[in-house]
């Protein structure tokens, strides 16, 4: 009898620990960060947030978080599809070709919750026209880079107008600048501008990157989530996180499609009177002889 109340209570130790260790995996929330257009100085500090971020949620949420920055698009869409992160701050243009989100809050930088981007080239550089055809750097945005360059921020310029290509992050694009390997970078404003190079022309604000959670969200998950955003103290790069909406990244969405270029429509000044149409014309009807519809044998 000893024998089998040993291995059952062993089966049930065994069991307990099984489920506590399942609890404590259901408990730990993964943060996902997809931002390669917030200007982080490095790599180091996108950690960091990261990891205060994950920290902050996980606390909300009852249990522990962490944070994961990813530097590919391809890699943060495969961890959100398997489920590994549900919960994330992810750049607007990115967000703008996807689904399946809802939005919790907004990053603040600078006090708001957008911010104007710019276009620094070389010394000597002055205006757009003078990049025609020059290699140009964008941060990623999941491989839309060019309809976000000439679409959202130049309004639907020609496709051919520049050779627009993907950088890591907004970092990696001015540090390539500043080595003399591209001619331009569509980047955030506020950044400095590396040596030999200044702003050519101010552009549009976008939005400021979005925390989103994936998934379904229960309204009771969702408020504990806006409550933690809503303490959370970041950087000087995300300061914090403020409530918003979801219609500056659908705005987004609307502009990367080409806009429809119509010539002008011309439409005559005419005015007719209904008797002008019927004056000249007989109102009664000419009788035709028979004999018109006779033939002669």
């Amino acid at each position: 009898m000893r024998g089998p109340g040993i291995a059952a209570a062993l089966a049930l130790a065994l069991a307990l620990v099984a489920g506590a260790a399942a609890a404590a995996r259901a408990d730990t929330v993964t943060v996902g960060v997809f931002a390669p257009s917030a200007p982080f100085p490095s790599t180091a500090a996108r950690v960091e947030l990261a990891t205060r971020l994950g920290e902050q949620l996980g606390r909300a949420l009852g249990g522990t978080g962490v944070g994961r920055v990813y530097a590919r698009a391809t890699d943060f869409a495969a961890a959100v599809r398997k489920g590994e992160v549900t919960i994330a701050l992810v750049d607007a243009a990115y967000l703008a070709g996807t689904g399946g989100y809802a939005v919790i809050a907004g990053a603040v930088h600078g006090g708001d919750t957008a911010q104007r981007w710019q276009v620094i080239a070389r010394a000597g550089t002055h205006t757009l026209a003078e990049l025609r055809g020059k290699r140009v750097l964008v941060p990623s945005n999941g491989g839309r880079e060019a309809d976000l360059v000439l679409n959202v921020l130049l309004g639907g310029a020609e496709r051919d107008l520049f050779k627009i290509e993907a950088a890591p992050d907004t970092a990696s694009a001015i540090a390539a600048l500043g080595l003399g390997k591209a001619d331009a970078a569509f980047v955030p404003a506020g950044v400095e501008p590396p040596a030999g190079t200044a702003q050519v022309v101010a552009l549009p604000a976008l939005p400021t990157p979005v925390l989103v959670a994936y998934g379904a969200v229960s309204p009771a998950r969702r408020a504990a989530l806006a409550r933690a955003a809503a303490s959370f103290t970041g950087d000087a790069i995300i300061a914090a996180l403020r409530e918003t909406g979801d219609a500056g990244v659908r705005e987004i969405a609307r502009r990367f499609a080409a806009p429809v270029k119509r010539g002008a429509l011309l439409v005559p000044a005419v005015r007719v009177v209904t008797g002008e149409l019927v004056d000249a014309r007989s109102r009664s009807i000419e009788r035709t002889p028979a004999s018109t519809f006779v033939t002669a044998r």
